[in-house]
């Protein structure tokens, strides 16, 4: 850390330059004797950077910011509030530190939290932070969090881990690959803590992740406005029970979305397959993501279209369907929209269809539309069809 970059003066500068392109700042010549341009870049970047993702520490006063790798990598506030609900008990060991949000947000539902961080520059940082967020009960760890985990003799209610998904340069998916690798110490963390927190990479088949594992007791599939954000694996010592799905729909200023199913009951649950009515639904990114094809019928009481579609529909308006609502205005299929070649306005999606959204938008010279949608997919019967329809909810 460059302490100079927390004076009045430079703090004014980077305020002034907010909206200023990092890059042409770099090229300039810096105002301050203490403090080279590059460091005033970053500092410029970053604090935007944060300013959606992580309003809090934007607009607080004396946040140092680290390299932009660091903000692209943290979580952001709404997920980390979301994953502080998972934490059981008093004290809680973050082992993936980093720029501290999630460490922030164990503060506020633990008495004791400890930030552990390898790497010294951002263990600093992340302190100073902290502490200019007002936190009083974070201890800090410079170095391996598997060794400060061997040498605390204390009992961890809550061990959070986020493993790094690169290796030799490359990403990996599978826990086995990651550092640390939690299967290979699953049974030591399980001698100190009572309950473990695993972050995932999004695009982990949920069920090969609790293969790779054991006593997993939910898994819980994190989406922010319908994308997939992060995959947490909770693992209870002792559970041998089949696992909770948890489905967490997140969206800022509307309350969160759960959507709770056990794995056998999705697995034992019939499905039958029915004609589209008046109302379109297409599940959530986490729902989807999750696999949750049949429960979200039986839940919800909607048909599905087809095996692989994953569009479902209803003859009246479902408000809480975890996901897009949509009114059907027409049914038709793909060989006679194509013969009519109309001019539309519309959204494009494609499920279960044989061409990708750009090319049905460049083959038909479509617009975009705010509210308009036109569905490509199969039906129950297995015909290409096009339903046109007007969104209502999500």
């Amino acid at each position: 850390m460059n302490a100079a970059i927390l004076s009045a003066d430079v703090q004014s500068f980077i305020i002034k330059n907010l909206n200023t392109n990092p890059a042409e700042i770099a090229l300039k010549k810096t105002p301050f004797t203490a403090i080279n341009i590059k460091e005033l870049a970053i500092q410029i970047d970053c604090r935007k950077r944060c300013e959606k993702k992580l309003p809090l520490w934007f607009n607080t006063s004396g946040i140092y910011y680290p390299e932009k790798v660091n903000i692209e990598q943290s979580s952001s506030q709404i997920t980390a509030a979301y994953k502080a609900t998972l934490i059981n008990g008093q004290n809680v060991v973050d082992a993936s530190g980093g720029f501290g949000v999630d460490t922030y947000y164990f503060s506020q539902q633990a008495k004791a939290v400890t930030h552990c961080e390898l790497d010294a520059s951002l263990s600093a940082i992340a302190k100073h932070n902290l502490t200019m967020l007002g936190c009083t009960n974070i201890d800090f760890y410079t170095g391996d969090s598997l060794l400060f985990i061997k040498k605390n003799s204390q009992k961890i209610d809550t061990l959070y881990l986020d493993p790094s998904r690169r290796s030799a340069g490359s990403k990996v998916f599978k826990f086995a690959d990651c550092e640390p690798n939690v299967p290979q110490n699953l049974d030591f963390y399980l001698q100190k803590a009572k309950r473990i927190v695993v972050k995932a990479a999004p695009m982990l088949d949920i069920k090969f992740g609790i293969n790779e594992l054991k006593n997993v007791s939910a898994i819980h599939v994190v989406s922010l406005k319908n994308e997939c954000k992060e995959l947490l694996y909770v693992i209870d010592k002792g559970f041998t029970g089949v696992p909770d799905v948890v489905c967490a729909l997140l969206s800022p200023n509307k309350p969160t979305v759960l959507v709770s199913v056990n794995l056998d009951d999705e697995k034992n649950t019939p499905l039958t397959y029915c004609k589209i009515k008046q109302y379109l639904y297409e599940p959530d990114a986490a729902i989807l993501k999750a696999g949750l094809f049949k429960m979200v019928s039986k839940l919800f009481d909607v048909g599905k279209l087809n095996q692989n579609s994953h569009l479902y529909t209803a003859t009246i308006l479902i408000p809480n369907f975890p996901g897009r609502i949509l009114k059907i205005e027409s049914v038709s299929p793909y060989s006679v929209f194509e013969k009519l070649n109309k001019k539309h306005h519309a959204n494009v999606v494609c499920r279960n269809f044989n061409l990708e959204p750009e090319e049905i938008k460049k083959k038909f010279k479509m617009g975009n539309s705010d509210s308009k949608f036109l569905y490509f997919t199969t039906d129950n019967v297995n015909q290409k069809v096009v339903i046109e329809c007007i969104k209502v909810g999500f």
